[in-house]
């Protein structure tokens, strides 16, 4: 079960913003190293997750999860983790893609997963409607000046 849940961007550089309070649970600082983990659930077809914690941690897996790839990281001073470029392809995330971070796990170990969300296009209503509509209001306001 997810204790906190937010949401970030892939940048031009490979590197996902932490939500802060997420990051704060974590205890993760600048320069703080971390432990990342490609992770897929057997016989699905859905995209592959990323499990980032500590490297004096480790989080609890699932029977049904598989460890496809692992690597070490970092935190860089604007809190983002920078991840190498095997990891991107791997979990299928690209510049602009919307990713989910969940924080998992007790009090004394937890972990942080991120989920792939697709790119951030906006859907055919959007396009059609515009992304933003300036709502009319729904009562008209009279002035009276005495």
């Amino acid at each position: 079960m997810a204790l906190l849940k937010g949401f970030s961007k892939v940048d031009e550089e490979g590197k996902v913003k932490i939500p802060s309070n997420i990051g704060d649970q974590l205890g993760f600082r600048p320069g703080s190293p971390v432990d990342v983990k490609v992770i897929r659930i057997k016989d699905s077809s859905r995209w592959p997750y990323l499990i980032i914690h500590h490297p004096r941690s480790s989080p609890r897996l699932t029977m049904f999860q598989v460890i496809m790839m692992e690597g070490k990281s970092q935190i860089d001073e604007e809190g983002k983790l920078a991840l190498v470029e095997d990891i991107l392809e791997e979990s299928k995330l690209k510049f602009n893609c919307r990713v989910e971070v969940k924080l998992m796990g007790s009090k004394q170990d937890p972990w942080a997963t991120i989920y792939n969300r697709g790119p951030n296009t906006p859907t055919t209503l959007q396009m059609k409607f515009g992304l933003k509509k300036k709502r009319e209001k729904k009562w008209p306001t009279q002035k009276w000046e005495y």
